[in-house]
């Protein structure tokens, strides 16, 4: 076969191929409108948390509020006769030097009061211990440890009389940072709790599962910050132990790095009253508050107390589309260049976030098995919470 033949047989190859790729291309984004459409469907089909989960809660604590009791909002004299602190152990590596410096604090600003301590373990991160303290007649919870021994405390605490506090001994420390609880301190911190306003504020709940059945029976998770759907999860999930340790919250931005590059997927956000939104989205953010390290408020919406959530839906291409994404929230006038990233805001009571492709969740730093479909849901003034003036 001469030359002209070869070159004739390999154009019919490489056309042949073509044809190939492009029927299986077609096919896989058939598949993928099926799913969609199947997706939109079942969202149609079931409603699943509403409104009136909150407004259960919220008509709860109105009859209770009718009742004898007082609220025990903003009160700088409610007495404080047991002070217990559930502390993680791993994050004090001299535990008797720190409960030295409770104490310490806790004479200086109260005087001598009972007070326990109670310590996390592998297999129990607060919960249990917080439901001790409240058997034992705690009146002052104060949760030492990371964000993610506060979000087992005040799980234990959400709905019920007994105030919380936060000794911040954590990576990220986001809750204390948006309620300006001294930070790296002990015995400021504790003061801090002590001398403090009592102070109501909201917390989230996530459902999560790989389909909606599933993640209607799935427990209730509390989140207090921001739960985090999509690449958000995976830094969070790739984010190395040790340099967490050694380095603080920078470490994210490191793990972050390698989470630049890929493609953004298709996701339904279902709001309250039917409202439905399709977006192409990399990560989807849900927000009870939006301060983050560094003075960023991501989340200019998510404010503690206002009985809402925040949802911000962000997708982009590579690193220059990133680079987008972190302009506009430093400073959302500055917007030059193709646009490389998208972000959408909205504000809601309750939402469901559902994906065809199974995406990882995270609830304030602690990561949970990826999902297809989310469920979240704010309970207003659930937690009563121990800081100073804001």
């Amino acid at each position: 076969m001469d030359l002209s033949g070869v070159l004739i047989l390999a154009s019919l190859l490489i056309g042949l191929l073509v044809v190939v790729m492009l029927a299986v291309l077609l096919r896989r984004q058939e598949a993928t409108r099926r799913e969609l459409a199947q997706l939109r469907a079942r969202l149609h089909s079931e409603r699943l948390l509403t409104q009136e989960v909150a407004q259960a809660s919220r008509a709860a604590r109105a009859l209770e509020a009718d009742g004898e009791q007082e609220p025990v909002s903003y009160d700088r004299a409610a007495p404080i006769h047991h002070l217990a602190v559930v502390m993680n152990p791993v994050k004090y590596p001299q535990p008797e030097r720190f409960r030295a410096e409770v104490e310490q604090a806790m004479r200086r600003s109260i005087g001598s009061i009972q007070l326990s301590f109670y310590e996390t373990t592998r297999d129990d991160a607060g919960h249990g211990q917080a439901t001790q303290a409240v058997r034992d007649g705690a009146d002052l919870v104060l949760a030492a440890g990371g964000d993610g021994t506060v979000r087992e405390v005040a799980s234990a605490l959400a709905g019920g009389p007994v105030r919380m506090g936060i000794i911040p001994g954590g990576t990220g420390n986001l809750l204390a940072r948006n309620l300006d609880v001294p930070l790296e301190n002990v015995q400021a911190a504790v003061e801090h709790a002590i001398t403090g306003i009592d102070h109501r504020i909201d917390v989230g709940w996530l459902q999560s599962g790989m389909s909606v059945q599933a993640a209607e029976r799935a427990p209730k998770r509390i989140f207090l910050v921001i739960s985090g759907y999509g690449a958000d999860a995976e830094i969070v999930g790739a984010t190395d132990v040790k340099l967490k340790r050694r380095f603080g919250w920078p470490a994210y931005v490191l793990a972050g790095l390698g989470k630049l590059a890929g493609r953004s997927h298709e996701v339904v956000v279902s709001l309250p009253g039917g409202t439905e939104q399709i977006l192409q989205a990399r990560t989807v953010l849900i927000g009870n508050v939006g301060k983050l390290p560094g003075g960023i408020t991501l989340m200019p919406d998510a404010t503690i107390d206002n009985g809402h959530l925040e949802i911000l839906a962000l997708g982009w291409r590579g690193a220059a589309g990133f680079g987008q994404i972190l302009t506009q929230v430093v400073n959302p006038r500055l917007s030059a260049g193709p646009r490389l990233s998208t972000m959408q805001r909205f504000l809601t009571r309750s939402v469901t976030v559902a994906s065809s492709k199974p995406m990882p969740v995270q609830l304030d730093g602690d990561t949970e098995a990826p999902a297809t479909h989310l469920i979240a849901a704010v309970e207003p003034a659930a937690l009563i919470i121990r800081a100073g003036d804001r």
